[in-house]
């Protein structure tokens, strides 16, 4: 009976994984919903993403944090989160790279999630440490 009622719970447990996993993953299609609902809101945007996340991106580095300006005073960059500056998750000799393929992706989803012109930040990364920016500067 112990036994039955130990593989119930395995197999149990393992559907639960199987079935939740894909819930909390982001889809292909969710990612490009992000991507129409930020061109809805400013194309501009999206060129301005297009041209950065075909650079090199490394955090720290000149490139990401000077980002690429998308209507002449504001801009899309990432930057280190402050907090990992002061906690020593990252330091100046620190080298992340960020890949084309999520640079992409996580400024369409704070483009999307953003304000009404797809504005705003959010903070990516296993350790917290990505800030990805939207600025908006209304002078």
């Amino acid at each position: 009976m112990v036994r039955i009622a130990g593989l119930t719970l395995v197999l149990a447990a393992l559907c639960s994984i199987l079935f939740v996993t894909p819930i909390l993953a982001e889809s292909e299609w969710d990612w490009t919903m992000d991507r129409i609902a930020c061109a809805r809101k400013d194309v501009r945007i999206l060129a301005a993403v297009d041209r950065l996340c075909n650079k090199n991106i490394h955090i720290p580095g000149a490139t990401a944090q000077l980002g690429e300006s998308f209507d002449g005073k504001n801009k899309v960059a990432v930057l280190v989160n402050p907090m990992c500056w002061s906690d020593g998750r990252i330091n100046a000799n620190s080298n992340v790279w960020i890949p084309k393929y999520w640079c992409e992706r996580q400024f369409w989803k704070v483009c999307a999630q953003g304000n009404g012109a797809g504005r705003g930040y959010q903070v990516f990364g296993g350790r917290g440490c990505q800030s990805f920016w939207i600025t908006d500067n209304k002078w």
